[in-house]
């Protein structure tokens, strides 16, 4: 890309804000994972958490990672365990329709997967519903279509949040989040073992070329793990933090930031990783 073409607005970094989720129900989470710092409420966040039996990723769903047996990336991993779960709950997106978000549909929110998806009270959750293979993947492609980006896991804290204890580790989450109101975004706040929960896909890279980064702040804004820096002007990602969700890539109107897989073979390790903390038979 050359120079004259490139879109040359220049934000200083002390006017640039991350977007952030502000509900009453996001602040309460973000005040807690700051309090989860210190001792003995520290002790209840672990219990409640659980770092050593919860993991989670994102799955990018950057056009350019290409596809693999004809598929995108995210939909070969959420297809097969949409496919071997032995049952299914889809409901809104608590988040986005606290927040009244203008840019994503709220309808594209969680689904719960496993057998201990069974035991959700629907009656008390928006949208909450059993649904079928066949409705969970339409699901899947219309929020794919929509820009959102999928999060899938265990999550210890989600099986407190919806009434399926004792966690057995046949529940898992599948969320599709948004920059502007995903609740995953308060999880920066907290203690590094509640940090680690959320894993990148290994194999995924995101890098920044400087030269081309006009420090617009764009990227900046839509990374919600606290991974995107601006120095000296320009934006530089701590590698550490980054989860390698695409979303800065996506953003970028230069294409100053570019996402890749070394290997599609990761695919299958991401599975067989998830795996070992979550069976959805």
């Amino acid at each position: 890309m050359t120079i004259k073409n490139r879109k040359n607005t220049h934000t200083s970094s002390k006017d640039l804000r991350p977007i952030e989720i502000s509900t009453k129900r996001a602040n309460r989470y973000k005040k807690g994972m700051k309090l989860s710092k210190i001792p003995g409420i520290k002790y209840i966040f672990k219990h409640i958490f659980s770092p050593k039996n919860s993991t989670g990723s994102p799955i990018p769903i950057n056009k350019s990672l290409g596809t693999y047996e004809n598929q995108v990336l995210p939909l070969v991993v959420t297809e097969y365990f949409i496919k071997k779960a032995s049952h299914i709950v889809l409901m809104d997106c608590p988040c986005r329709k606290a927040n009244k978000c203008e840019d994503h549909d709220y309808k594209l929110g969680c689904t719960w997967l496993g057998k201990a998806a069974a035991r959700i009270e629907v009656k008390n959750f928006s949208g909450a519903h059993h649904a079928t293979v066949e409705e969970a993947l339409e699901r899947e492609r219309l929020a794919y279509e929509n820009g959102l980006v999928p999060h899938l896991g265990r999550l210890r804290a989600d099986s407190w949040k919806y009434g399926v204890l004792p966690d057995t580790g046949h529940f898992m989450s599948l969320c599709h989040c948004c920059s502007c109101c995903c609740i995953l975004s308060t999880i920066k706040y907290g203690t590094s073992a509640i940090r680690k929960i959320l894993k990148r896909m290994e194999g995924v890279t995101v890098n920044i070329n400087r030269d081309i980064c006009v420090g617009c702040g764009e990227c900046f804004k839509v990374c919600i793990y606290d991974a995107m820096k601006m120095i000296d002007e320009k934006a530089k990602i701590d590698q550490d933090a980054c989860l390698g969700c695409g979303r800065c890539a996506s953003t970028c109107p230069n294409q100053a930031i570019t996402i890749m897989i070394d290997d599609y073979s990761r695919i299958d390790e991401l599975i067989a990783h998830i795996e070992t903390y979550v069976d959805v038979t």
